[in-house]
């Protein structure tokens, strides 16, 4: 019981969960609900049993599905989302390393790959996963490889989930991971501006899972 209670004043006090210690009111959990949908309205998820039969397998190694959680083994390999391309858009998800500096990315923007997975790195850009602290800060997790450094990863520890958030509109790109903004960037040789999304896999003994992987589209920009 709260001192002012044991004091005799407002017996109910403790009763009263409504409010927040500043003593604005408490979200409901409709409230809290609502807020999530609204945050999350327009978005097209991409994980979907119906929208997994569009994504293919381009190189070496393959993604494993469970329960809506996509691993990676072997590579270097390129998964991708064959559905449509996308010009200005937001792409949200999350991703969990199981090792330490175990490799990923997140691939925007490329043309059809044909049976090279190289045509994704060559010819559109890369949310890199893996080192939060590396030598070279374009490899650092967050940067568009290897073009942009993000100012840092911050990435939580092995084992947990990150999420990340990618928007893309014109040439301009801009990365946050769990919350915070990290990476801005306006490519000067204007290398895609439209294209495929896909999801890396890599050889390096290790693996990424990636899940709720959701995109909205963004009206043209001028």
């Amino acid at each position: 019981m709260c001192p002012r209670c044991l004091a005799g004043e407002l017996p109910d006090a403790c009763a009263r969960t409504d409010r927040k210690l500043d003593g604005s009111k408490k979200s409901t959990p409709t409230q809290e609900l609502a807020a999530v949908s609204a945050e999350n309205n327009g978005f097209e998820n991409l994980f979907t049993g119906e929208a997994l039969k569009q994504w293919r397998q381009c190189g070496p190694g393959q993604f494993v599905v469970s329960n809506g959680v996509a691993t990676g083994e072997g590579g270097m390999g390129l998964w991708w989302y064959a559905g449509r391309q996308f010009t200005n858009f937001v792409l949200r998800g999350e991703f969990a390393q199981e090792q330490e500096i175990a490799d990923s990315g997140v691939f925007l923007r490329f043309p059809d790959p044909k049976d090279d997975p190289w045509n994704a790195v060559r010819q559109g850009h890369e949310m890199e996963i893996g080192d939060p602290e590396p030598k070279d800060p374009t490899w650092r997790t967050g940067s568009i490889y290897p073009f942009k450094s993000s100012i840092r990863a911050n990435t939580k520890p092995v084992g947990q989930w990150n999420e990340y958030e990618i928007t893309c509109i014109g040439q301009d790109y801009s990365v946050r991971m769990n919350g915070e903004p990290i990476m801005s960037w306006t490519d000067p040789k204007k290398r895609a501006s439209f294209g495929y999304i896909g999801l890396q896999n890599y050889n390096d003994g290790k693996a990424v899972r990636h899940r709720h992987l959701r995109i909205k589209e963004l009206p043209f920009s001028k």
